[in-house]
């Protein structure tokens, strides 16, 4: 088995793993066992069980935000770009439902506190996260497809917060309703909420 393949094959039992006994359940002897490789290994590969949860979370946000910026990169108006972010969020996640599950269900406290400081590579990744999202907003608001009446940093944050609610209720079969149907009734809530004001052609008369 080479390097890579031991990597792979350690992220993917601890996930399988993760997922089905959770995070502080799981030992790294149960993670090497099942994994094929010498627990020495797993040591050598991602230095603690911490690591390896670390790693998931970084892969699972690296292609996220590479999501994201393809389709900022589209050029496309702000309100069509907003409905495709929605879109891409939930069929992101509904192929990635091992890894959102363990994100959002068995983050352990210590590693919040510990990595998910200000400036840390973690807290950047999210950051960068309300970032893109704070871009979209905003070239709908230039473009005049939508209408912000708060700040756009301030809305992005509070648009996320709804995704991540939505998501991890989802995640704990809280939500029972499809992952295709959710995209749709958040993109319908958010385009309405967002939508810019008609001019009436036909003005009131006063009376």
């Amino acid at each position: 088995m080479t390097t890579t393949a031991r990597s792979r094959a350690i992220l993917a039992t601890a996930s399988r793993l993760f997922a089905a006994k959770g995070y502080s359940q799981t030992t790294t002897a149960e993670i090497a066992r099942e994994a094929g490789v010498a627990e020495g290994t797993l040591y050598h590969h991602f230095g603690s069980k911490d690591g390896i949860f670390l790693t998931l979370f970084d892969e699972t946000m690296e292609g996220y935000l590479a999501g994201i910026e393809a389709l900022l990169a589209r050029g496309t108006a702000g309100r069509e770009t907003l409905s495709a972010f929605v879109r891409f969020h939930f069929d992101y996640v509904s192929r990635r439902k091992v890894q959102f599950l363990i994100l959002l269900r068995d983050f352990p406290v210590h590693l919040t506190l510990e990595h998910f400081a200000s400036q840390s590579p973690q807290r950047e990744k999210l950051d960068r996260i309300t970032e893109l999202f704070s871009r979209i907003l905003a070239r709908g608001k230039a473009d005049g497809t939508l209408r912000l009446p708060f700040p756009v940093r301030e809305t992005a944050e509070m648009l996320r917060g709804s995704f991540y609610g939505t998501t991890r209720l989802k995640m704990l079969e809280l939500i029972r309703t499809p992952f295709p149907r959710l995209a749709r009734m958040m993109e319908t809530y958010w385009l309405r909420a967002l939508a810019p004001q008609r001019v009436s052609k036909h003005p009131r008369r006063a009376s």
